[in-house]
């Protein structure tokens, strides 16, 4: 990831805003807020994100996870997020670079890509008492046993519709929750009031 200097201009900023320190780090305005919290929510919006969807029959339906499941494949995070429907994500990337290897044509059957990576908010909740957090505003089941790590599920979350991956750092409990970008702010603000017993924290990202 390229560090822009401190004063560079930003060309684009997340929809979620919280007080402390930022940084332009690859265009983007970005928080470096840190926190020795054991529950922490972080503003993960500048992600690379982008959205495939192909017709029955395509060879990328093989290529790419299952509907619920997410796999890291080199820096990029792939997600079986509908039937026929994947989200992409990385740091650092380009729209066209996330796709460059996958293969598009196929005999019979269509597929596209888009770009939305200033379309939608994503927030991640880092932590044991992750699961009571949105357990407290979500109705899906968050046991080990039925949304292990690299599950992914579509749901309702304080009254928003969002997308959910387990997504696990380090062995520690860890979801990346996304939805649309009007909705981010809401969103990230209700977890962080529903987690204050919990003690949560907004960080910024990793240095």
């Amino acid at each position: 990831m390229a560090e822009s200097s401190l004063w560079a201009m930003p060309i684009a900023r997340s929809p979620i805003d919280f007080d402390g320190p930022h940084q332009v780090v690859d265009g983007w305005e970005v928080s470096t807020r840190t926190s020795d919290s054991a529950l922490t929510i972080a503003d993960e919006s500048h992600l690379t994100k982008v959205v495939i969807r192909v017709t029955d029959g395509h060879s990328l339906a093989g290529a790419l996870p299952p509907t619920g499941r997410a796999v890291r494949v080199a820096a990029t995070l792939q997600v079986g997020s509908g039937p026929n429907e994947w989200y992409l994500f990385a740091a650092g990337e380009t729209p066209d670079s996330l796709v460059a290897e996958l293969e598009f044509e196929c005999v019979g059957a269509f597929a596209s890509w888009v770009d939305i990576t200033h379309g939608r908010a994503l927030m991640r909740i880092t932590g044991v008492d992750a699961p009571r957090l949105l357990a407290s505003h979500c109705a899906v089941n968050l046991a080990d046993s039925v949304t292990p790590n690299g599950s992914a599920f579509r749901t309702s979350i304080a009254g928003v519709n969002a997308d959910f991956i387990r997504d696990d750092r380090e062995g520690v409990l860890s979801y990346l929750v996304h939805c649309e970008r009007s909705s981010g702010q809401y969103l990230f603000g209700v977890l962080v009031d529903a987690g204050v017993e919990y003690r949560i924290d907004p960080v910024g990202i990793a240095r």
